[in-house]
């Protein structure tokens, strides 16, 4: 068993109205994940993002919503945890603070807030700002370990700003622990345990070879962490993904680990953000230890494709579950792996 970049490359030939209807062909690629086997189309448009909505004007409407995020209205507007899970009611690190979520994706869930301002511009997430909100998420988890041996399954996520879905303009994480992961970690797991059996190698480091042997898509190779370009991406925009190359479980994420994770992302951020995208989607994955998983992370811009505000979830992802890629991951690389290397990334 090896690690394969599938790609099956198409074309569908019409009668360009833009070219005196002369003869034309749009190419585009269906890409095999080489992970889950999921595929994706790949097209090479030649997109622009549409100017950005004025912040000023959105953040003051947020505002005008009484935020509960916000200082002055958590501790009336935020629920508690029942003593016997968080006996504090909430999670406090530093400027961050964990607190039951309303709308619960597993049995124990929670948002958590960080940051001491109710808006960060895309481009001003370092590793200064984010570092409590994680802290205080890989403690939440820890403690939910501990309290319920029966939730197996863990995830640090993020929506920033309406594209991603996020309704509250307050920085805030989603922290989830159960006993049933969702669809894209139970197959990952699952494929990657028959892979770990079939050839007694992990995954996870065999395709981190694999990427460094292609030469096209790899961002930063660090002992501890693996950053590239998606081979098949998830948004429509080129993502990226983030593995922890000896880290199996969030239950053993340590400060360094967590410390090179925060600068990679804020190099992840800064790259979208300088070519003018303003929203995105981040989750990482986990379980308890086991021997043939990695902990890993995805980063997918969101995106608005025209000045009208339409969506860049369709048909074909929403009901398909088929991923549509506006460009090639490759195209993109170089300069994403420019802003790895000037954000000072470890070696």
């Amino acid at each position: 068993m090896s690690i394969a970049f599938e790609k099956i490359k198409d074309r569908t030939r019409l009668k360009n109205p833009f070219k005196d209807f002369a003869m034309d062909e749009v190419p585009f690629e269906i890409r095999c994940d080489p992970l889950t086997g999921q595929t994706s189309r790949v097209f090479d448009l030649p997109y622009r993002p549409i100017a950005r909505p004025d912040f000023e004007e959105l953040v003051q409407k947020s505002r005008e919503t009484d935020c509960p995020f916000c200082p002055e209205h958590l501790e009336q507007m935020t629920p508690l945890y029942p003593e016997e899970i968080v006996p504090e009611g909430r999670v406090h690190v530093g400027d961050a603070c964990i607190f039951p979520n309303f709308l619960p994706l597993d049995r124990y869930a929670g948002v958590c807030i960080f940051g001491k301002d109710h808006f960060i511009p895309p481009g001003g997430f370092t590793p200064e700002v984010m570092r409590d909100g994680f802290t205080a998420a890989r403690t939440f988890i820890r403690t939910i370990a501990r309290k319920d041996p029966d939730v197996h399954f863990f995830s640090i996520n993020w929506n920033y700003m309406p594209p991603a879905g996020s309704s509250i303009i307050h920085p805030h994480l989603q922290v989830n622990c159960g006993e049933i992961p969702t669809h894209q970690p139970q197959v990952q797991m699952a494929v990657s345990q028959a892979y770990f059996l079939k050839t007694g190698r992990t995954f996870w480091e065999d395709y981190r070879v694999a990427e460094q042997g292609a030469g096209e898509r790899v961002l930063k190779d660090t002992d501890s962490l693996f950053w590239a370009m998606s081979f098949a991406p998830q948004g429509a925009f080129p993502d990226m993904w983030c593995i922890f190359r000896q880290c199996s479980s969030l239950l053993e994420w340590g400060d360094g680990e967590q410390e090179a994770f925060l600068q990679g992302l804020s190099a992840a951020l800064t790259y979208y953000d300088q070519v003018g995208l303003f929203s995105f989607n981040v989750s990482i994955f986990s379980s308890r230890q086991q021997d043939h998983y990695r902990v890993n992370a995805r980063i997918t811009p969101r995106l608005l494709l025209r000045e009208i505000g339409n969506s860049d979830r369709t048909y074909s992802q929403v009901l398909h579950r088929e991923p549509c890629c506006l460009m090639p991951p490759e195209k993109v690389r170089k300069a994403a792996s420019q802003v790895f290397e000037k954000a000072g990334y470890p070696p």
